[in-house]
């Protein structure tokens, strides 16, 4: 008898019977021993390997996708960590009082030093050898200490520089560094390898790259988050950061531009607040020498009381140092294109260069908050006092390599401190006039704007490495015929 799943129905013509449950008189299926199953009929499922779309990536290559991510990362943070030590030194090391900001002070000593050194030559040639020297062993000599008579009977004294230095060597016991220029990044890293040693440039490292990787975690977390509980699409919330970069213009395609930007900014606020003890302790190895213990990022974790909670002193400092930079550079796309008419696609260039200078303006607002940040940090550990009494008297106050501010006493103190109270600066027009013969030297209290923006060309440079290789890569992507998903500049994606 023939199957009525197989004959033609002319009601329906052109319809294909399944082939799951088809007789074995249909198909040509059989069990394995070549004999028909109970029944007369055999079961044929499809082959899993149809389910899965194709392109999906195996266990193997994601695995190696992420480790591939997480080593480019790592050599990102390697490559970026001595600059960053040298950033971190220069923002907390307090100017001394006998210091310019131009490093004239320490150049007028080094010339000073030289002549002392030519003086003393002279001096030394004049005088006659001592041919007549003891025989006693050395053990037995006496040694004259008073100073030493040249041939016309002038003592020859030791400088200022070098008597304060050959005191100050055995009372010392801290890595200290002697810097010529309180701005320079590679008079840091120099002074900080001639003191700790090559690999002092790279402290830190690992801490650095943990909170990179948590800080994109939780930040990303809480957008989601945020989103959901606010009823904003995930596609707006989950934007492309746009914080330490060229800002991107995904927000245009918001449908609610105003809550994608107040999300992101709460959730970069967020995370610093959680993550505030990884980047304290951070700073902390780095201006420690590296004989002090401990060295690694869980016991400086467990020196702060209580452990892993952010101290109540960088609460403020850190909520503005994270939410104005966020806010700032989310707002830029929308201020651009609402105000001043540009369109990433109808004008990349001047879109382009436009979000460079808005970028320029919040590294110019976020650097005063960071320097105030670094300082408010290190005094955790330098000034107990400053935390609350129940966690200072179960830590003592430590050494660092640099001299650092021994209190905190708030945002707009401390910036007041660094421009009037610390150091001294001299004006561009006092110098050349100095420098010309036309006027005395004048040396004014405190290092005024300068003195909150040591280190600034990290930022900068990054900055301009991050816009040129996205420019170019905008220029390319647009003369090869880019698709529109392509990262590209004037997408401000990377």
């Amino acid at each position: 008898m023939q199957d009525p799943r197989y004959t033609v129905n002319p009601l329906r013509p052109y319809y294909v019977p399944p082939s799951i449950g088809s007789s074995v008189d249909a198909t040509p299926h059989a069990s394995a021993n070549g004999t028909k199953p109970a029944g007369g009929r055999t079961f044929s499922f499809p082959d899993l390997d149809d389910f899965i779309p194709d392109g999906t990536p195996s266990l193997a290559g994601s695995v190696k996708s992420y480790l591939d991510q997480g080593l480019w990362r790592y050599s990102s943070v390697l490559i970026a960590q001595p600059f960053e030590v040298a950033k971190v030194i220069l923002q907390t090391r307090v100017a001394q009082d006998g210091e310019l900001a131009d490093g004239s002070r320490s150049r007028g000593e080094s010339r000073e030093k030289s002549m002392y050194q030519e003086y003393e030559q002279e001096e030394s040639e004049d005088e006659e050898p001592n041919y007549f020297t003891s025989t006693a062993p050395l053990e037995s000599r006496q040694f004259d200490r008073s100073p030493t008579r040249g041939r016309r009977g002038r003592p020859v004294h030791e400088s200022p520089h070098s008597q304060s230095q050959s005191s100050a060597q055995p009372k010392s016991t801290v890595e200290n560094l002697h810097m010529r220029n309180p701005h320079s990044l590679l008079d840091a890293l120099s002074a900080l390898s001639s003191s700790s040693g090559t690999l002092a440039m790279w402290r830190a490292t690992n801490s650095t790259f943990i909170y990179n990787i948590l800080s994109r975690t939780v930040e990303t977390f809480f957008r989601g988050l945020l989103g959901a509980v606010f009823g904003v699409a995930e596609a707006d919330v989950l934007v492309p950061m746009a914080s330490g970069a060229i800002p991107d213009s995904a927000v245009l395609s918001s449908t609610s531009p105003a809550a994608t930007i107040l999300i992101a900014t709460a959730a970069a606020t967020i995370s610093a607040l959680l993550l505030a003890p990884i980047d304290a302790a951070r700073t902390r190895l780095i201006l420690t020498p590296s004989s002090h213990e401990p060295r690694t990022l869980l016991g400086t974790l467990r020196t702060l009381s209580p452990a892993w909670i952010i101290p109540t002193h960088l609460i403020p400092i850190t909520l503005f140092n994270s939410s104005i930079p966020t806010l700032i550079s989310s707002s830029t796309p929308i201020f651009l294109k609402s105000y001043l008419n540009l369109d990433p696609a109808m004008n990349p260039t001047p879109w382009s260069i436009a979000t460079f200078l808005g970028s320029a303006i919040d590294l110019s607002i976020k650097f005063p908050l960071e320097t105030v940040l670094r300082r408010a940090q290190i005094v955790t550990w330098t000034s107990p006092s400053s935390s609350p009494p129940a966690s200072s008297s179960k830590r003592k106050a430590i050494q660092t390599i640099v001299p650092v501010p021994q209190a905190y006493r708030g945002i707009l103190p401390t910036i007041w401190g660094i421009m009037r109270e610390e150091g001294y600066s001299e004006s561009q027009k006092d110098r050349t006039a100095a420098l010309m013969g036309k006027a005395p030297r004048r040396k004014r209290k405190g290092q005024g704007v300068e003195g909150l923006y040591r280190g600034w060309r990290v930022g900068l440079w990054g900055l301009v490495g991050v816009w040129g290789t996205a420019f170019v890569s905008g220029l390319q992507n647009g003369a090869e015929g880019a698709p529109a998903d392509t990262p590209n500049v004037h997408g401000g994606k990377f």
